[in-house]
């Protein structure tokens, strides 16, 4: 099982807001620019596996 999250490029931090899509991620990435004046990036997270809910930096 996979999950989408968005991630502050300053900082390494995911944002905590459950996404479902692609799409719906991309707006919300958007919309947190906008208001942050700071680049995310929106990443597929799986649950299983070598690596699993691991986020490396850069």
């Amino acid at each position: 099982m996979s999950r989408i999250v968005l991630v502050d490029e300053e900082t390494g931090e995911r944002i905590r807001h459950p996404l479902r899509t692609l799409r719906e991620a991309d707006q919300h990435r958007e919309w947190y620019e906008r208001m942050t004046g700071r680049r995310f990036r929106v990443m597929k997270i799986f649950g299983s596996g070598i690596g699993a809910e691991r986020i490396d930096g850069k």
